[in-house]
């Protein structure tokens, strides 16, 4: 075998810790280590790796050949980035792995049919982490793969067009805020008053503000990126093309339309020129509201871009 063969080598580690109608959990070992950790002061466990295995939330096992090991576990990891190495530098890293149903889509391409038990070529092994409610996806450049998921329990939604990953959350401020207040309270943390780029983004933030704020009643709305365009002022123009600030939104079409918006302009003659996710009752979400500070604008949702 070649070095760069031998360099390349994946081991499955057979031991089944679940097996269900779609998924078969397997760990899968290559000469590698964390970048920028060493393993001087780590502890030895000379069966780490079957502890990663049986541990549900352990996603990576780090260890050299002395027994020295650390482990990574899900919740407690937002990025993380492995490099790959050779046999002679005594480093492996074993990912977790589900090894059927999470393959298939990446095997059809190649046309090509594999059995549980088989180990794939490396150059079309899916690394994927299926722990918590969004699969994450190592993402390799190079000889890098990186790691990396929202922080706590935020919601990762990958878009496309552009296609970015962005993360997000609803929010409840501690007093009632306009839209400025609520971009700065979104920012005095690192983070934007965020566009919703699709109905399933507007959708997952009613059910979450129905979480975060129990017994939420109907035409309360919680504040989301987005200001009606000056060109809808001019010559009592009625149009709802809306500005975003965050940075990485592009609203799809279907969003603002009457299937998931009840856009009216005004209410009891008051301007409505700011959106907010809203409940009324029925299976739209999405609402115009005052941009000035309201007992019916309770929350707000930050966001940020993933990568």
């Amino acid at each position: 075998m070649s070095p760069k063969l031998l360099t390349y080598f994946i081991i499955f580690i057979s031991i089944l810790i679940r097996s269900d109608d779609a998924d078969l959990i397997k760990m899968t070992k290559i000469f590698g280590k964390v970048v920028s950790l060493g393993l001087n002061d780590a502890p030895e466990n000379s069966g780490c790796l079957k502890t990663c295995y049986e541990s549900e939330d352990c996603i990576l096992a780090y260890f050299d050949t002395s027994g020295r090991c650390l482990l990574f576990n899900f919740n407690e990891t937002e990025t993380l980035e492995v490099e790959e190495t050779t046999k002679a530098d005594g480093f492996y890293v074993a990912f977790k792995v589900c090894l059927s149903a999470c393959l298939f889509f990446r095997m059809s391409m190649f046309q090509t049919t594999y059995q549980n038990d088989t180990c794939p070529s490396y150059d079309i092994l899916s690394l994927q982490v299926n722990i918590g409610p969004d699969p994450i996806t190592w993402k390799k450049s190079g000889t890098t793969f990186s790691f990396q998921k929202c922080v706590g329990d935020w919601k990762m939604f990958h878009r496309t067009g552009p296609e970015i990953t962005v993360c997000m959350q609803p929010m409840l401020p501690p007093t009632l805020l306009n839209i400025t207040q609520s971009k700065e309270y979104c920012e005095s943390m690192g983070y934007k008053l965020t566009g919703v780029a699709t109905v399933e983004e507007s959708k997952w933030i009613l059910e979450k503000m129905k979480v975060v704020k129990p017994g939420l009643d109907y035409w309360v709305s919680f504040y989301i990126d987005g200001i009606r365009i000056e060109k809808c002022f001019e010559f009592n123009q009625r149009c709802n093309e809306f500005e975003l600030s965050d940075g990485y939104t592009v609203i799809d079409d279907v969003v603002l339309n009457s299937t998931n918006a009840a856009l009216t302009y005004s209410y009891n003659y008051i301007p409505e020129n700011c959106l907010g996710v809203v409940d009324m009752g029925s299976s739209l979400t999405i609402n115009d509201i005052t941009c000035e500070a309201s007992d019916l604008i309770i929350g707000l949702v930050c966001g940020y871009k993933l990568y």
